[in-house]
């Protein structure tokens, strides 16, 4: 009992010297318990939005220090296309937001610029820490970033978007409207 509460007493202790705005880099502990350990390991998350830690009694995982990530360097979007072309403007979803994006006036034409808009928004977002931890999926952490989506009426429109994210600082998009921001 002595070795593992030497163990958690460092790895606190580590933990406890992190101010809220330092980025770390998540180091699970592998093991066959199939927790959420597994799903942060190699990802990059500030202090202030980042997953429970530690996850359970016995984790032993650690927090790395890292930099602040830098977009396109340290850090990058992967915004596949189809979220644009297969899903926002596909008509076998009846869930509203191929008629939304239609009244900010883009068509399936504009999924290329669409996918870049998110991706710019959101990877400076990211490293700004700008976003909100939402929790653990399947098989990796979820986030949410609020990005501006221009109507071409000139109006802008903040929309959630949801985001993956994967080891060695990389965010991929898993939703691109999930609803408005204030």
């Amino acid at each position: 009992m002595g070795l593992l509460n030497d163990i958690l007493e460092k790895l606190l202790s580590n933990f406890l010297s992190l101010k809220e705005d330092d980025w770390v880099e998540w180091i699970s502990q592998l093991n066959n318990w199939r927790d959420d350990c597994d799903k942060f390991n190699g990802c990059h998350f500030i202090l202030k939005q980042m997953p429970r830690y530690p996850q359970h009694p016995n984790c032993q995982c650690r927090l790395e220090k890292i930099e602040n990530p830098i977009p396109n360097i340290t850090a990058n979007a992967n915004c596949d296309i189809r979220k644009f072309t297969d899903y926002i403007f596909s008509d076998k979803y009846d869930d509203g937001k191929k008629d939304l994006f239609e009244n900010w006036g883009y068509t399936i034409a504009d999924s290329a610029y669409l996918q870049q808009l998110f991706v710019s928004q959101t990877l400076q977002k990211y490293c700004k820490g700008d976003y909100i931890y939402k929790g653990a999926g399947k098989f990796y952490a979820h986030i949410e970033i609020v990005i501006e989506v221009p109507a071409k009426s000139g109006k802008s429109y903040r929309v959630k978007t949801g985001w993956a994210v994967l080891p060695k600082g990389e965010i991929k998009l898993t939703t691109p409207f999930s609803g408005f921001s204030n």
